[in-house]
């Protein structure tokens, strides 16, 4: 290799070694690289203003029982730890026989995070290629999957909590 490229590689090498990773304690904001229909028909993208949060995408549909049990936990799981980051979004995936119901259903639960309809289930598709229900993922605010998981049995929600818990800031 020519001398002047020689220096020119040393010097980059130089700057980029100077350059160094981000210090620590400091989180980019971030998102999740979707967005959906909400149940009012506004388009929402789910974002991480701090770069801290931790997002939960639970997929269902209406007719899904154990779906409406996962939601219901979720709702209490929500309000206790929204405050520490804690960002939940239900995607219905209610094709278009049963999709006028989502409204009214979310309406009448009164639950509190953003439900989004995926009625062409790309979403889905994308962290579940299966496709089952009741499925939820557990992404990071830059949208790395953190944990995931299939179906719902008694004490799928504490292990959730306790998982969340151990991701999420600490509590004021």
């Amino acid at each position: 290799m020519p001398r002047p490229r020689r220096a020119w590689l040393a010097g980059a090498l130089l700057a980029l070694a100077a350059c160094g990773p981000p210090s620590s304690g400091t989180t980019a904001p971030g998102g999740l690289d979707i967005t959906l229909p909400d149940v009012d028909g506004e388009l929402v993208t789910p974002t991480a203003p701090t770069g801290r949060e931790v997002f939960v995408l639970t997929f269902w549909a209406t007719w899904c029982q154990p779906c409406q049990q996962e939601l219901t936990k979720l709702s209490a799981m929500y309000a206790s730890r929204k405050d520490r980051g804690l960002r939940i979004y239900a995607v219905s995936i209610d094709g278009p026989d049963t999709a006028a119901q989502v409204g009214p259903w979310v309406e009448r639960e009164g639950y509190p995070f953003p439900v989004l309809l995926d009625r062409e289930t790309q979403v889905l598709t994308r962290y579940n290629p299966r496709g089952d229900i009741p499925y939820y993922v557990v992404l990071d605010a830059q949208g790395r999957v953190l944990k995931d998981h299939q179906g719902y049995m008694t004490g799928d929600m504490e292990e959730l909590e306790a998982y969340l818990d151990s991701v999420l800031p600490a509590g004021q």
